[in-house]
């Protein structure tokens, strides 16, 4: 590496070493945070495991799982603020997880475009599910729209069937 390189890079660490404001838009960790975290953690590792085990019975690896960066959320979906997130992507869709207020995951969806011809209208996201939780007892409950009692594998159940269909 040039050592020209190298050394522009180091001034440049060292001359904001010392600064001490915060990045403008930076999201500061609150402890109502943990709950959202975890709640999108536990939903994470169920969606690796459901991945895991369709492409283990599928022909293909269809799906795979990433989580997302704060800053994507901000950046690709103009959704500032949110504390993290993940997506499950196919051939053909992708779902993304994302936190919101108050105590709710929001799932959305879109239809990829694979076409090489950036003239046609691409598909705008769609929401899919709205899941609200709350932390009962140390364990967290899982709720839709309707109040109705859901278990976070049916959820990542659904959302399999609808990303792979």
């Amino acid at each position: 590496m040039n050592k020209d390189f190298e050394n522009e890079i180091r001034a440049i660490a060292q001359s904001n070493k010392d600064r001490d404001k915060e990045p403008s838009g930076a999201v500061k960790a609150h402890s109502n945070d943990k709950n959202y975290t975890e709640v999108l953690e536990k939903l994470f590792s169920i969606s690796e495991k459901a991945v895991n085990i369709y492409n283990s019975s599928s022909d293909e690896e269809d799906l795979s799982v990433y989580k997302l960066p704060i800053e994507f959320l901000e950046i690709f979906l103009e959704i500032p603020g949110r504390r993290g997130g993940f997506c499950i992507i196919s051939p053909t869709k992708l779902v993304i997880f994302f936190d919101e207020d108050p105590d709710l995951i929001t799932v959305i969806g879109k239809i990829r475009n694979l076409n090489k011809n950036r003239n046609i209208t691409t598909s705008k996201a769609t929401q899919l599910l709205k899941v609200s939780f709350s932390n009962k007892s140390g364990k967290y409950e899982y709720k839709d729209n309707t109040g109705g009692k859901l278990n976070p594998y049916d959820i990542v159940s659904l959302l399999i069937r609808w990303v792979s269909s």
